[in-house]
């Protein structure tokens, strides 16, 4: 059974210590303002040593904490839309607003699209051994061609490989036969498709700081509320909210 993706937000900065782990205050923000811009690191399988499923068709949205538009009850910042987004993991430089949508809205759907340009370097990519002839290999070891051609190769049969290279190919999850021993290609840096986040297995620091080894399994955003003039004093509970499918 495949894994589920393993979903985690952290604000402000890309560290383990600032996990969101509970409720995310934006403050007491006066009509016709706006709240202070916070920023969100959202993770799929951070610092993990097994693959889970990628996220798919990945997007962000307010709901009501029932899981509504914000009619009934009336939560105005879900319902006339006040959060404003932008994925700064896309480069983006303009903000969206979020949330209820509808006709003749900004974004009438309601939600926006999140992805990233980062990639994800395999964990195994720094450990895998070079190729070399006559060479008892175990089950699941790893191995590199002589001369890099950006891919790595598991062992998937035990055994001795040959006096001479094999000829590596390059296509994703195809085989390469090598004496008695047998390899699948894996391909050393993945990128995800549009609105996707990955779930390789990666060996984040609780720092961050080597996290753009993991950059295709995070999305960077900014959010912040725009209230209106017209809102009603009181506060405004509501969930911030990533939709997504997984196979």
């Amino acid at each position: 059974m495949t894994k589920a993706p393993v979903v985690s937000w952290y604000e402000g900065t890309n560290t383990k210590a600032t996990e969101v782990k509970s409720t995310v205050n934006y403050g007491t923000v006066d009509a016709d303002s706006q709240s202070a811009t916070k920023v969100f690191y959202i993770w799929n399988n951070r610092d993990t040593l097994d693959d889970c499923s990628k996220m798919e068709e990945v997007v962000f949205t307010t709901r009501d904490r029932n899981g509504g538009l914000g009619d009934s009850p009336v939560v105005e910042a879900v319902k006339d839309n006040w959060f404003w987004v932008r994925v700064d993991s896309l480069n983006e430089e303009s903000f969206l607003p979020v949330g209820k949508g509808g006709v003749g809205t900004k974004n009438p759907s309601g939600m926006k699209e999140l992805g990233t340009t980062g990639s994800t370097t395999n964990v195994n990519a720094s450990t895998a051994q070079v190729w070399a002839g006559n060479k008892l290999l175990t089950l699941d070891t790893y191995v590199q061609p002589t001369t890099a051609n950006g891919f790595i190769y598991k062992v998937t049969k035990a055994g001795t490989t040959d006096g001479n290279e094999p000829t590596w190919v390059k296509v994703e999850g195809n085989p390469v036969f090598d004496g008695s021993a047998e390899f699948v290609a894996i391909k050393t840096v993945q990128t995800p498709a549009s609105k996707e986040i990955l779930g390789y297995a990666n060996k984040t620091d609780v720092n961050g700081t080597n996290a753009h080894l993991a950059g295709g399994n995070f999305v960077k955003i900014s959010v912040y509320a725009d209230v209106p003039i017209t809102a009603s004093a009181g506060k405004n509970l509501l969930v911030q909210r990533v939709s997504y499918r997984y196979v």
